[in-house]
């Protein structure tokens, strides 16, 4: 066995002038994704490149099969095709619609076709169905299995068992495609199957309704719900590997399920993660172990493992259009007892897809909107019932979409990228379709063992490329577009990214000109956003060392108090010597201005990321929105936060709940904008706390604490005083970039200079380097490329006066 890959061009070649390879059929479960979507489109270069060098038969038609959850899904990469198409062939050549599909100019037939794999198909949907009626419909259910809910909980167990055992969605499906679809082409075998679908993740994550069925069942025991999990996974498991059945080749496009954030030593995984889904969300443990389970399994069948170190896809960017809420987010304002917002339980009527699939009403997919977050002493709850306003659609200038990761900012694809050292989704899809078309390369297999465990490559780099087009760029340098949504990332992620845009968003405010506005600017014509951005300077870490803690503490409890854009006055006084009345357009184009500003500080919490300042007299006060992300936690009372944590304390049992409130505040995602540091080395609140808490109000202080934490173990820190600390120690290290010593400095030439050589301060960059720092950094074998542990650099002994010269 060699280690050189073959020659891709060659096999290509051969494979064109062999002509059999254009009458096959590839099926792409989960085709409409990042990963399977782009490699459904790399098949068809290929296909297209053969082609070229031969032509097809007229009657020589390549089918490749797409599936997808949703119709908006199947609408979403039907609209990237297109583009693709456009891109490379022009409009004239756009793919014509020919029955569930797409037909290209070249002749390869792409079918669309929905397709989900759930626990019990026929209760899918059963948290689309108000609560009241849930019970009603398990029940309804139970007895076509010749049960009931009132049944001992060993046979409702047992019977739910049978039917999610009997369920073989991908063999059904490929069964049932054969017989018809292609049943006059005569197709006996597929030439390849392409899971994209992230089994991990389905596993994990898909069973939120099996959990909602077996609440309604009496007897239920925690054992019931995990031998049900079990049989699920099980039955995936049996599923996929009957497809070897059914084709040349079946590949798995899997994961490591923690984005290869996990250290091996001795056998032993401990995952070191700071992008899990939510900062108390133990499926991520779950998944990783699921996923490692199913790749052994698997691989012993001959199945394809394209195992991903870490692979997050790129496969369309929205240009200012609505995001849609988190799913878990959805359902948890579907399911609460009351409205938090006018329209948060609304329901459609009926559509054709409910009417068959449940007959009732599905809940509207709610969109993330701009609202007044509530502010209270977080010393003061009240133990009454909150509302929130309905508040304005939130429109970034861009949201980059990416399959089961859904949606998310450039500053998260910058920081993730960077940190994980992420594989591209087009090379892990080039992968898929290569050898789902050419089969593996007979030099040096990608699937020796049938296991192909894809680690970091230098194709990131086309990725940063991209997220370094100017126009991506400005949205992480503007202040006024959020710097991370609800999808991607954990909550302690989020909020530091925040935090970096708040200040940004501030520093802008500082500067800017707003005397360029014309006294007689025409209102209707006016854009306020613009009109921030060009007029103010982006922040440069040149600019931190003028900053004092006091007066950034005072400024930012201004801009995060804020309540109308008047209150904003202080941070930017208009006409300082009068006359401000006579230019009333100017006065309300300034005020335009000062909106835009406050609807970027209230995106925060309106997020789910809630905000902590201080005020005069030193008291901590939160401004909320109705989710809380660092406690996956929806609001529905001014005490829900301090019950949360009261009763995370009650679990524990031990120390102090201050101690606890610290750790949480530090590691879990609150935007911390107070005058201190909180430092926290414990790795989760179920441990002991004592002794891994620390508060800190100096440089100094902080110093003396980070100094005594183990190196290069996790650590977390929150507050002013920490996030200066960390700032200015990261400009030092970037300040070390000399050009004459070439790339020795390594990551110190990750941020990116102006034409003047300023550093500027870009928040996904920026939000690696923490990570780094606080010891989440991925073990590649050349970490130390990737900086160092801590926020400074740690300096050895002077021994020049003690080492004996003479001997």
């Amino acid at each position: 066995m060699g280690f050189k890959k073959q020659r891709l061009g060659p096999a290509l070649v051969a494979a064109a002038r062999g002509g059999q390879r254009y009458r096959d059929v590839h099926v792409f479960f989960g085709g409409t994704g990042a990963v399977g979507g782009t490699g459904l489109l790399e098949m068809i270069d290929m296909y297209e490149e053969m082609m070229s060098i031969q032509p097809a038969g007229d009657d020589d038609v390549p089918v490749l099969v797409a599936t997808g959850v949703t119709r908006d899904e199947i609408r979403t990469f039907t609209q990237r095709l297109f583009r693709w198409t456009e891109a490379r062939h022009g409009r004239d050549k756009l793919p014509r619609r020919v029955r569930n599909g797409y037909l290209t100019h070249s002749g390869i037939f792409v079918a669309l076709e929905r397709f989900k794999v759930v626990p019990l198909p026929e209760l899918g949907a059963i948290l689309d169905v108000p609560p009241a009626e849930r019970r009603g419909q398990v029940g309804a259910y139970l007895a076509t299995l010749g049960t009931r809910l009132d049944a001992p909980a060993e046979e409702t167990v047992a019977a739910l068992a049978r039917a999610i055992s009997a369920a073989h969605p991908f063999a059904d499906f490929l069964s049932a495609y054969r017989r018809g679809p292609l049943a006059a082409r005569g197709v006996e075998r597929y030439r390849s199957v392409v899971l994209g679908i992230p089994l991990p993740s389905l596993i994990a994550y898909h069973l939120a309704g099996l959990e909602e069925v077996v609440k309604h069942l009496a007897g239920i025991r925690p054992e019931h719900v995990k031998h049900l999990k079990s049989t699920f996974e099980e039955a995936v498991r049996d599923d996929v590997a009957s497809l070897e059945a059914e084709a040349d080749h079946v590949l798995v496009a899997h994961t490591t399920a923690v984005g290869g954030m996990y250290d091996e030593t001795n056998g032993k995984v401990t995952i070191r993660l700071g992008f899990a889904h939510s900062a108390v969300d133990q499926r991520i443990y779950e998944k990783q172990r699921a996923a490692a389970t199913l790749t052994e399994l698997y691989a012993k069948k001959g199945i394809k493992m394209l195992v991903t170190a870490a692979g997050i896809g790129v496969d369309e960017v929205r240009v200012r259009s609505q995001v849609p809420v988190h799913h878990q987010v959805q359902h948890m304002l579907f399911d609460a007892p009351r409205e938090l917002f006018p329209g948060s339980k609304e329901a459609l009527p009926p559509s054709a897809r409910a009417s068959r699939e449940a007959g009732r009403p599905i809940p509207r997919r709610q969109h993330c909107r701009t609202f007044r977050p509530l502010d209270l002493a977080w010393d003061q709850p009240t133990g009454t019932d909150v509302t929130f306003e309905r508040g304005d659609d939130l429109i970034p200038s861009y949201v980059i979409r990416s399959g089961e990761n859904g949606y998310f900012s450039v500053a998260n694809a910058d920081a993730l990228y960077r940190v994980m050292r992420v594989a591209s989704a087009n090379e892990l899809g080039f992968v898929l379709a290569r050898t789902g078309l050419l089969g593996d390369d007979p030099q040096a297999p990608w699937f020796p063992e049938a296991i192909c465990y894809y680690t970091e490559t230098d194709n990131s780099r086309q990725v940063f490329d991209f997220v370094s087009q100017p126009m991506l760029l400005q949205a992480q340098l503007s202040g006024l577009d959020p710097m991370t949504l609800q999808d991607l990332g954990n909550a302690k992620h989020q909020g530091e990214l925040h935090t970096l845009g708040l200040l940004i968003l501030l520093h802008r405010l500082r500067t800017l000109d707003i005397d360029a506005i014309p006294p007689y600017v025409d209102l209707e014509r006016f854009d306020a956003r613009t009109f921030f951005v060009e007029h103010s300077k982006p922040l440069l870490f040149e600019d931190l060392d003028g900053w004092t803690l006091d007066g950034l503490a005072r400024d930012l409890r201004v801009l995060a108090a804020a309540n109308t854009p008047e209150d904003l006055e202080p941070l930017k006084p208009f006409m300082r010597h009068g006359h401000a009345d006579l230019y009333p357009l100017k006065q309300a184009a300034r005020r335009q201005v000062l909106e835009c500003v406050l609807k970027a500080v209230w995106a925060v919490p309106s997020l789910g990321c809630p905000i902590l300042y201080a005020d005069d007299q030193g008291a901590t006060h939160v401004r909320y929105g109705y989710f809380c992300a660092p406690l996956d936690l929806l609001v529905t009372r001014d005490d829900a936060l301090r019950v949360r944590l009261d009763e995370r304390f009650a679990r524990v049992g031990t120390g102090r709940l201050d101690d606890l409130r610290d750790h949480v505040v530090a590691s879990a995602g609150f935007v911390d904008l107070r005058p201190q540091a909180l430092i926290s080395w414990a790795t989760t609140d179920a441990e002991a706390l004592a002794g891994k808490v620390a508060r800190a109000s100096t440089d100094d202080e902080l110093r003396r604490v980070l100094a005594g934490i183990e190196p290069y173990s996790a650590f977390a820190t929150s507050g002013l005083v920490a996030l200066l600390f960390r700032l200015r120690a990261l400009y030092g290290q970037l300040r070390e970039g000399m050009i004459e010593l070439g790339s020795l400095q390594t990551y110190a030439w990750h941020m990116p200079r102006d034409a003047a050589g300023h550093i500027q301060l870009v928040p996904g960059v920026v939000e690696a380097f923490r990570m780094v720092s606080e010891g989440f950094e991925k073990a590649t074998g050349n970490d130390r490329l990737d900086g160092i542990w801590g926020y400074e650099r740690r300096q050895p002994p002077d021994r020049r006066g003690s080492i004996p010269l003479g001997r």
